[in-house]
Parts: C-alpha cells; structure tokens; sequence
C-alpha cells in the first residue's frame, strides 16, 4: 500500500509539474512583447497600436489552436496533445529572434503561428481529471498563477539580458524542451480519459466533431455564457495589463527616476507576485464558498481598483494612488484561477479539452485589450516616436490611461453576466457522460 501511495503521489507531481511549465511558458512567451515593447517599437519603427496589434491577433491565434489541440487532445489523450502544444509554442517563439529590421510582417506573421500552440485546455482538462473538488479549485489556481511565474521571469530574463538585444530574450522560449522529454516517459495519461476512450472503442462510439458538438444542443446556453462572461473577463485583463510595463516606465519618468525602465519592470515583479497569489487564494476560495462567489468577489475588487485608477491618474494626480490602484486591478484577476476548474466541471469527458481551450481562446482571443489601448494611445497622443513620449511623460501616461482605465465597463459587464451562469450541482468528473444537472443561477 506504501509503495502504491508513493506511486499515487509521484503521479501528482509530475502531472503539476507538466501543467504548471505548459501555463508558464504560454505566459512567458506572449508576455515578451508587452515587457520588450518600447524596444519592438523602435526595432521595427512602429507605433503602439502596430504593437497592440500584435498582441492581440497572437491571442486569436490561439482559437484555432485550441480547436486543434483540444481536439488531439480528446482524441489522442492529454499528454500527447500538451507535449506538442508546448514544443510548437517554443520553437515558432524562438524563431522571431531572426527577424530583420524591416521584417515587420514576418514578425507578425511568428507570432501568430507560435499563439496557435496554447495548451490551456489541454492542462486544465489533465488537472480537473486527476484531483477531487474539494482540492480541484486550489490545483487550478496554482496551475492559473504558474502564467505570472512565466510573467515575472521574463522580466528577470528581459533586465538581464535585454542589454544584449531584445533578440536574446525570444531565444529563451526554447527552455521547456528538454522537460518534454521528461514528461514523455513520466508523464501518466489521464485515467478518466483512458477509461472513456476504452469504453468508447468497445462501444465503437463514432467520433465527434467537438467544436460543433459543444455550440449545439444542450452545450449551446452554457458555452455562449461561458464565453461571454470569460471575454470580459480577458477584456479587463489585457486593456489593464498588456501596455502596463510601458505605462510605469511613463509614471517612473514623470516622478524623475533614473531609470523609468527598470524601476516600471520592479513594479510589475510586485505586481505579478500579488496576481499570481490572488490566482492561488481565489481558486482555493473557490472550493469552499463556490466558483461563482468566489468570481463574483473578485470582480468588485476589479471594479474598484479602475475607477481609482481613473480618479488619480485624471482627477487628482497622485502617483502613490495609482499604484495602489495597479494592485487592487491585479488581485482582481484571481478569476483567471477560476476559468479552467469551473469548465471543466460543466463538460463531459469526451469534450472537456476542447471545450476549455475553445472558450478560453475564444475569449482572450477576441478580447483585443492591447490593440484598443494602443490604438486609443495613439489616437490622444500628440507625439508619435518613444523619444518623444518619454520626454512628455504625463500626457503619454494619460493618453494610454484611458484604454486601461476603460477596463471598468467591462468588470460591470462581468457582474451582470454572472447571473446568468450556472454552477454544476455534481462536481464529481467521471469518464462518461452524467447528465448533468445545474444550480439555478
């Protein structure tokens, strides 16, 4: 019985150990842009919206991606489809170091292909299959907070070696390759996979198309709410988050610090450490008081972290204010932690990959918070090169302002949705189909 216990427990680790890396590098790898973006835009002589472009078409990418691999994934099994994920994700990131100056759209073009390797999905579905729901919630937020690990190491990776050339950075996206071969050999299968797919073989079950089967039949309500309420949820997100690097370089630069750069890439550490403990407090919380509650405190905190970013960045300037305000904006995404569990939950076994990759890419793909900021920065920002911004800083910083702090309307949104999304009466995950019955919302 020990050893088998041992077994049990070195199983669990490594299935931890495979999601948290698969999350981490997907955050590590697209937050490269957002971290190196004044650098990108004088590399390619590009102005902010070109980047936010960027940054949200790479995120677009992922629906077809998640199509893709969720589908290897419920097909083929779990570790199949995450090892590849990871290893596409890795090399196509790798490759935009070898752009030219005037390869813009080459530039572009890398980062589309390497959004297409998201493994989100795919590493919710193996966490949800492998742990009960009374610990299911805190696994979840664990494996959502591994992004902010892969966030705060670019920006080691960025402060160290951007002196280099921002080239350097995208070189290391290579790292997870030699654990692929590790999760190759000790990376167990699903067993709740493994039993449908072995009753669905017996049963000689014909395959379905998962992307139609989950936007039709009894899927469809509870895919279209899911969708809507994890959209706005990315919305706020990327509108607060993803020109947030450049926005404290601007802060740093109008309160006179000596190096604006490194002291805004500081402040992000902080504020990434708070995310990701928030991701792991609130997918815990989760387990005790329901995934709805827990998402729903949450979103208050977002709504009062935007509109105080709002009145002192615009009303009463106080740059202290705004930064509390920027720790308030990333507790507020412990909702994240709460996405992959409470899908999971929702869908049966012969879908849940792709359903939790579809609706999760779907929703940050369509969101495009980067690209409206740095559009709206741009549209109000009378100066048009980095030398120039950072020479008026205040009126930079405002200008981007009003793209992030617009982030309120969507944590309203969020609250109205909410209403309407159903937590799963039964959150016990088997290999065939429950018929699943709802809490009313």
């Amino acid at each position: 019985m020990n050893g088998s216990n041992e077994r049990t427990k070195f199983t669990m680790i490594v299935i931890i150990i495979a999601a948290l890396i698969a999350w981490m590098h997907d955050g590590y790898s697209l937050v490269l842009i957002s971290i190196l973006a004044n650098d990108l835009k004088e590399y390619f002589g590009v102005g902010d919206a070109a980047i936010g472009l960027v940054i949200s078409l790479q995120f677009v990418c992922t629906v077809p991606g998640a199509i893709l691999f969720g589908e290897i994934g419920d097909r083929f099994g779990r570790k199949k489809a995450l090892i590849i994920s990871i290893a596409w994700d890795a090399t196509f990131s790798a490759l935009t170091a070898f752009v030219p100056p005037d390869g813009f759209i080459l530039f572009l073009l890398l980062r589309l292909l390497s959004g297409l390797g998201v493994s989100w999905g795919i590493s919710f579905s193996l966490i949800s299959e492998n742990f009960t729901p009374q610990k299911r919630g805190a696994a979840g937020g664990l494996v959502s907070a591994s992004f902010v690990i892969g966030y705060i190491s670019a920006i080691i990776v960025v402060l160290i070696i951007s002196p280099l050339g921002w080239q350097y950075c995208f070189l290391t996206a290579l790292f997870p390759l030699p654990l692929l071969i590790l999760f190759w050999f000790a990376l167990p299968e699903s067993e709740i996979w493994s039993e449908y797919d072995e009753i669905a073989k017996t049963q000689e079950t014909k395959q379905k198309i998962r992307v139609k089967e989950i936007f039709s039949g009894k899927w469809l309500k509870i895919t279209f709410l899911l969708t809507i309420l994890f959209w706005l949820t990315e919305l706020a997100y990327h509108m607060a988050v993803d020109f947030a690097p450049v926005f404290l370089e601007y802060i740093f630069a109008y309160q006179g610090a000596a190096n604006p750069g490194n002291s805004a890439l500081l402040v992000m550490l902080v504020l990434m450490v708070v995310g990701g403990s928030v991701l792991f407090i609130f997918g815990a919380l989760s387990d005790f008081i329901g995934r709805k509650k827990a998402f729903y405190i949450d979103s208050v905190i977002g709504l009062f972290g935007s509109i105080f970013f709002g009145v002192f960045l615009y009303l009463i300037y106080n740059h202290i204010m705004i930064l509390i305000a920027c720790v308030l904006l990333a507790s507020s995404f412990g909702m994240i932690g709460i996405f992959g569990v409470w899908s999971s939950e929702l869908y049966d076994t012969e879908l849940r990959a792709s359903a939790n990759g579809i609706i999760f890419s779907i929703a940050r793909g369509l969101s495009f918070g980067g690209f409206f900021v740095g559009l709206i920065s741009d549209s109000l920002n009378p100066y048009n090169t980095t030398a120039e911004r950072l020479a008026h800083p205040l009126i930079s910083a405002r200008a981007l302002g009003v793209g992030m702090m617009i982030s309120f309307l969507a944590f309203i949104a969020i609250l109205m949705i909410l209403s309407f999304v159903p937590e799963p009466v039964d959150k016990e995950i088997t290999a065939m189909a429950k018929h699943q019955k709802f809490l009313k919302p």
